[in-house]
């Protein structure tokens, strides 16, 4: 700590905010306004300083990620620290190769949750291990009955389904109310079926025209002339759910056309 104070830069704020040394049972109703604004003005000053605000633990307190507010990514949902169970996969050679319980392995992952997909992340690199697509077949269920484990969460789509441990009861049914209500309001035209069977919705007046039938275009590259450019991540699955391996993802498509 010493190190840190000695490198920030001059001109940062370097004093720590105080709270209220008043006791919460002690405030009468006609301040809690006042209360309030104490409370966020003392974590605004707080976020101010680079050497708090990107600490693990205020971090994790406010529930952001280095993820949490990249504008193309879509709205923030909810984030946090969960146990996740391996396996679950509905691609063949995923899963482990054993059966029951003693086959599975529980690892602590940052979960972030936005519009159409959830991802995780490693808590130490911020490497991304794992990305759920929000779809039509998009479920999530409760408790050790369906789950096979207590205070969990399943998540579901067409290609996994993803268990969840929680610390109690409640914490599970925070994080499926939040992920539900979520996905509701800003992925609703990700959970239906659309025209020519599309996991995506028809989108007016963009710059960008994406095309419905991905493998008619993908073949269209190689087969008409003018030739035209497709600015698209390589990885990205052309053909969806994704059944059978790496077969429809665009680069390996790539690779069989050469």
């Amino acid at each position: 700590h010493t190190v840190r104070r000695q490198s920030i830069k001059r001109g940062e704020p370097r004093q720590m905010p105080s709270l209220p040394h008043t006791a919460e049972s002690t405030v009468r109703e006609e301040h809690f306004s006042s209360r309030r604004k104490q409370l966020e003005d003392y974590l605004t000053k707080i976020l101010k300083m680079p050497m708090y605000r990107n600490y693990h633990g205020t971090m994790e307190f406010v529930g952001v990620s280095q993820l949490s507010f990249i504008h193309d990514l879509g709205p923030k949902g909810i984030e946090g620290f969960i146990m996740k169970r391996s396996g679950g996969h509905r691609i063949p050679g995923l899963n482990c190769c054993g059966q029951g319980r003693m086959c599975y392995r529980w690892s602590k992952r940052w979960l972030v949750v936005k519009d159409s997909f959830l991802l995780y992340m490693k808590p130490d690199s911020g490497a991304i291990s794992f990305v759920l697509l929000v779809d039509k077949e998009f479920n999530i269920k409760i408790g050790q009955k369906e789950t096979e484990t207590k205070y969990g969460l399943q998540i579901d789509n067409l290609s996994r389904s993803l268990i969840l441990k929680c610390n109690s009861y409640r914490h599970a049914q925070w994080w499926r109310q939040g992920i539900d209500e979520f996905i509701r309001k800003h992925g609703k035209d990700f959970l239906t079926e659309h025209r020519f069977g599309s996991y995506a919705a028809v989108q007016e007046n963009t710059l960008a025209k994406w095309p419905v039938l991905c493998l008619q275009t993908a073949h269209a590259m190689f087969s008409s002339t003018p030739f035209f450019f497709i600015r698209l991540s390589p990885e990205i699955f052309m053909k969806r759910p994704v059944v059978e391996g790496n077969r429809w993802r665009l680069d390996c498509i790539l690779k069989r056309k050469a």
